[in-house]
């Protein structure tokens, strides 16, 4: 399922983003109409994100997932076997053969993407500095003399080489201070928030981005404009939730 994104791995990454802040909707919800309402939309957007059939989208779902209800609550991963093992017997028999199959080089889409990272690792030993280039324009133009096995791509398939790709390693290393600075900030907020709304929307900014990059390192998540948009605004809107509990009364959001 692609829906309006022409491509089903860039719906997963969109419902990464967006389905823990669902989540937080629900538990922050103060009537039981609310909480059906959120209930209803978190079920559709999880089985949605089932039928992109995605396997980079299934584990940073997986890990966001994981990653919420431990700030929530470190003794929840105790449950962890008993929710896998749930997970198992209600889903699909196609669902599990598509999950085991990560990681099998038998797989056509599995040995695609190691043979372009391998194509790219090649390239990137002389390019690593400075880059190539961005865009596919200058990814086409280098790519091909370096590519393993013929294998034809338009980019990486996976964020960070394509950082590389487009500037360098300096531009990975700013892109990765600037996550240091993202998720330093909402560690400490975490810490000191007395009010647990604001609490759970601080813990599903820190999911949500968690389960993203994790997602990056199978596609190159920023191919898609609106999916780029969407996590840049997500850390527009942590950082704001990183400082809403040093905001006045009267300045706080409602």
């Amino acid at each position: 399922v692609p829906s309006t994104f022409s491509n089903p791995n860039m719906l997963g990454q969109y419902f990464i983003l967006i389905i823990p802040f669902g989540g937080a909707c629900l538990l922050t919800a103060k009537h039981w109409n609310s909480r059906m309402v959120w209930l209803i939309c978190c079920g559709l957007m999880c089985v949605c994100m089932l039928l992109t059939f995605s396997r980079g989208a299934w584990l940073g779902l997986l890990f966001a997932g994981a990653v919420f209800f431990v700030l929530l609550d470190p003794r929840l991963i105790l449950l962890a076997p008993f929710a896998f093992a749930a997970l198992v017997l209600v889903m699909p028999d196609t669902v599990i053969g598509r999950f085991t199959s990560i990681g099998n080089m038998g797989d056509a889409s599995t040995s695609y993407r190691v043979y372009i990272w391998m194509g790219v690792l090649a390239m990137l030993k002389k390019y690593w500095l400075c880059g190539i280039g961005p865009g596919d324009g200058a990814f086409n133009l280098v790519y091909p003399a370096y590519s393993y096995n013929s294998i034809v791509a338009p980019h990486s398939h996976n964020l960070y080489l394509q950082i590389i790709c487009d500037a360098g390693i300096c531009e990975l290393l700013v892109f990765l201070m600037i996550l240091f600075h993202y998720f330093r900030r909402l560690c400490v907020a975490m810490g000191r928030e007395k009010d647990r709304d604001s609490r759970l929307f601080q813990i599903a900014a820190v999911s949500s981005v968690c389960g993203f990059l994790v997602q990056a390192m199978t596609d190159y998540s920023f191919y898609n404009y609106r999916v780029m948009f969407l996590f840049w605004a997500v850390l527009g809107i942590g950082a704001v939730l990183a400082g809403r509990s040093a905001l006045s009364e009267r300045e706080a959001v409602k």
